[in-house]
């Protein structure tokens, strides 16, 4: 009985906690414009003087912090020198030849799909936020001469756009997810493809049709070349430019681990920088530590590739840092444990676990309106039952890129949705039914969830030869 109490006890204290961090995040994100990383320190303090009232002592809290932060060590180093990769990346000419390929395939009479295209290829390296805000600002312009509804422009830019969130290991997202969960990023990004790939062919194939029937045409691609035209005169563009690449997805083919693939990456790219665009060794320092600083004439082209950098991972690091911090006490004091209880005891297959985990991010995603604290607290909350059901723990980071990471967007008062309504112009309310890739994500999640456990239970049930009497 007093073990019950004491339960109970923790689910109230928990669900307490969860409440004051929902009420802290909402009024500091939606009225105040404010980072999530104060109020989810608040959340810590909240978790903290919780644990106290169950009658831990402070040195298990302080116990909690640490152990939680030291478990996202590995992921926080690959975002770091994911910083720098992109930054020696954009000095090196890798990301400009990815940019100045991509946009050659714009097609007027294709211009839905082809605009999910290149979003994708170029948000795999500088993200969903700086797709949208640079190359996504361009295709709202020329779908306006094309007479192509807005709305369903922004569903194709941010359809784009967020399979880098889902199918990148230099995603931030990606990384996060791998942190919380302790699976490798590379091993998370692999399993990702076959949910992230059938979204993407199936919204592919949705803007194809849907783009026929705005009669193709021609329009003004005047800001499309004045990029490509920018791009050729900053940088050398070659087909070599692609060697860093295509030898960091070698490593990933090859399961070389995280670390060291992208530090071949960054090697590689330092030196074809040196041999290709006559960077020098302070050039690409400073490119690594404080991003590349694009300096021409047109600001479209400054925006798109002023990134990167090992400063530019500090958001994301102090976020990621705060997320464990509040994850760790809320492990360490079995408050997290008395929180899923209600719901683990309904549970009682795999499917319906990463069903329940894709559902979970989402309904964070709406009362805890950030995607970080959308795959942070989820991925706590599941790990330890993942790891009960005896399920490999890259499900769980699939489950939290398709719930969590993927319709961030769709949430109006998020700040994906935010961001996206301001930089596009178009509210969250009128893209999102557009919004293909995104809406299709959870649900190719789950469905795979589902097929995979009947085959499995099919491969279970099916009698062996050996079983079969002779007839």
């Amino acid at each position: 009985m007093t073990e019950t109490k004491t339960l109970r006890k923790k689910f109230w204290c928990a669900l307490a906690v969860i409440l004051i961090l929902a009420a802290v995040m909402c009024c500091a994100i939606i009225l105040y414009d404010s980072a999530p990383h104060i109020p989810m320190l608040l959340g810590c303090a909240a978790a903290a003087v919780a644990a106290l009232a169950c009658g831990y002592r402070w040195q298990d809290v302080e116990d909690g912090m640490v152990h939680g932060i030291t478990q996202s060590l590995g992921s926080l180093i690959i975002l770091m020198l994911i910083g720098v990769l992109i930054g020696v990346w954009i000095q090196a000419g890798v990301v400009p030849a990815i940019i100045y390929y991509g946009l050659q395939l714009l097609s007027p009479r294709f211009f839905l799909v082809s605009t999910m295209l290149i979003c994708s290829a170029i948000s795999m390296a500088v993200g969903s936020w700086g797709t949208a805000g640079t190359i996504g600002l361009a295709f709202m312009g020329i779908a306006h001469a094309l007479g192509i509804p807005p709305a369903l422009t922004a569903g194709a830019i941010i359809s784009g756009s967020y399979l880098g969130d889902k199918a990148s290991p230099l995603s931030d997202s990606t990384n996060l997810a791998s942190a919380v969960t302790g699976v490798d990023v590379f091993t998370n990004v692999r399993h990702m493809i076959p949910v992230a790939a059938t979204a993407y062919a199936l919204a592919a194939a949705f803007f194809t049709a849907v783009g026929f029937g705005y009669g193709g045409g021609t329009a003004d691609l005047g800001e499309v070349q004045s990029l490509l035209a920018g791009l050729k005169q900053e940088f050398w563009i070659s087909p070599l430019n692609f060697l860093p690449l295509v030898l960091l997805v070698a490593c990933v083919l090859l399961k070389i681990p995280a670390i060291a693939s992208i530090g071949i990456g960054i090697f590689s790219a330092a030196l074809l920088g040196v041999f290709t665009q006559g960077s020098d060794l302070g050039g690409i320092l400073g490119a690594g530590f404080s991003g590349y600083l694009c300096q021409t004439d047109n600001a479209a082209l400054n925006a798109l590739l002023s990134a990167g950098g090992l400063e530019s991972m500090m958001y994301s690091v102090s976020m990621i840092v705060c997320a464990m911090m509040f994850g760790g006490i809320m492990e360490a004091t079995g408050m997290m444990e008395a929180l899923m209880a209600p719901l683990i005891r309904h549970l009682h297959r795999g499917a319906s676990l990463v069903t329940a985990t894709v559902f979970s991010c989402m309904l964070v995603n709406m009362i805890l309106p950030e995607q970080y604290i959308a795959i942070a607290i989820p991925g706590r909350m599941y790990t330890q039952e993942y790891d009960r059901f005896q399920i490999h723990r890259k499900e769980l980071t699939r489950a939290l890129g398709a719930g969590g990471a993927a319709t961030s967007a769709l949430v109006p008062w998020n700040t994906c949705g935010v961001f996206m309504a301001g930089v596009l112009g178009v509210t969250a309310f009128q893209y999102a039914p557009w919004a293909i890739f995104n809406l299709l994500a959870p649900v190719t999640a789950i469905a795979f969830a589902w097929g995979s456990a009947a085959l499995r239970k099919r491969q279970v049930d099916k009698p062996s030869k050996a079983a079969v009497p002779a007839q």
